[in-house]
């Protein structure tokens, strides 16, 4: 089931009525209509510029309903953040190392390097004890 279609059964629009697009203008637009239908449908909407602004409507219709669905996409935060160093080393004109707030806390990688050897130890010893090592 096509696009427009789903639009018409959610909103009860009825063919005919006025009032939603027409079944072959909605054909057109979501690609349904054979090479023939196609070429006849363009013809038509080049010579009637009431046709062109209806499809002009209808394929911004569609263009929304497809950009609201679409999942909201999550920015890298390393990307954000060397933009906000890039944008802060632009407007003093240096290198913004006192501000970054990097340097005032130790990297993640740090801290799982030193959890891992702190927990291999502990299990070294445990082991050693046991005298299985």
């Amino acid at each position: 089931m096509s696009m427009w279609s789903r639009m018409r059964v959610w909103f009860g629009w009825r063919l005919g009525s006025g009032g939603g697009p027409d079944e072959r203008l909605s054909a057109f637009i979501d690609g349904e209509l054979d090479d023939r239908s196609r070429e006849d449908m363009a013809a038509e909407i080049a010579l009637d510029p009431g046709i062109c602004v209806q499809v002009q409507r209808l394929r911004m219709t569609e263009d929304l309903a497809h950009s609201a669905l679409q999942p909201p996409s999550i920015p890298n935060p390393d990307v954000c953040a060397e933009h906000v160093l890039a944008l802060a080393t632009a407007d003093t004109g240096e290198v913004a190392a006192a501000t970054s707030p990097s340097n005032s806390r130790v990297p993640t990688a740090v801290l799982a390097s030193v959890g891992l050897l702190l927990t291999a130890g502990v299990a070294f010893v445990g082991l050693r004890r046991r005298g299985l090592v």
